[in-house]
């Protein structure tokens, strides 16, 4: 059994919106897309979902286990960050982070303003300085679509999380096709992990779905542990592939 749990809590690692226009400056459209998460015999259901909300964005990530692993628990995780985009730049104000998976349930609130990151984790304060560039562990997501789209480098970015600033590096590898439930599509994988760290994600973006990620993969020594892939998705906005939903 705790093995199962362990599990069930590795799923986590992973990572419907109104009708509005895309916003200009090349910005990326409002989306939603549902996943299919797999590690082992377990299974859970991933959603991220990218809406407009006054000036900025707010995107959004849930995973909730089904099947076997929601026999064993239940409940959801649930993330959200609210951000500006300067450009090609992705400026994240706020995050939000609710699991109530985890016994007992747990919560991450972190606002980033100007110079200092501040909030709670597991009920202790944070104030840190903030760093140039940085992302939380979501945002992060948002700031690689950006930098793809817009065919800039990728360069590095700081992300906080659990109450810290960790150093990533990123890479990009060529192309290639990737089958998911919504079809087949060409991906660029952006790999990234900390220096010296044996565990690391990718994520594969479709060009073709305004570099929507189809499949996000979670890498320990080697060896993939936990994969993420596209069920269905509704893009809003002109892109090449077809809306589906």
């Amino acid at each position: 059994m705790p093995g199962i749990v362990v599990a069930v809590l590795l799923l986590s690692a992973l990572f419907a919106a109104p009708d509005v226009p895309a916003a200009p400056g090349g910005a990326l459209p409002p989306f939603e897309a549902t996943y299919t998460v797999s590690y082992g015999p377990l299974r859970a259901t991933m959603q991220l979902r990218l809406s407009r909300s006054g000036d900025g964005y707010l995107y959004e990530t849930s995973l909730q286990p089904r099947g076997l692993a929601s026999l064993l628990r239940r409940g959801v995780i649930h993330e959200k960050t609210f951000f500006l985009v300067d450009g090609d730049n992705v400026r994240p104000l706020e995050y939000e982070r609710t699991d109530t998976i985890a016994d007992p349930a747990r919560m991450a609130r972190y606002h980033f303003e100007g110079d200092h990151v501040g909030g709670i984790y597991k009920s202790r304060e944070i104030d840190l300085p903030m760093r140039d560039g940085g992302q939380n562990r979501i945002s992060v997501h948002v700031a690689l679509m950006q930098r793809l789209r817009s065919d800039r480098a990728i360069g590095a970015f700081p992300v906080f999380d659990r109450s810290r600033w960790k150093d990533y590096e990123f890479d990009v590898l060529p192309a290639r096709e990737i089958e998911t439930r919504s079809g087949s599509y060409e991906a660029v994988e952006v790999r990234y992990s900390s220096p010296g760290d044996d565990k690391g994600t990718s994520i594969f973006f479709a060009p073709a779905l305004s570099y929507l990620p189809i499949l996000i993969e979670y890498v320990e020594s080697g060896d993939v542990k936990s994969r993420a892939r596209l069920d269905d998705y509704r893009i809003q906005g002109p892109v090449e592939g077809e809306t589906r939903g």
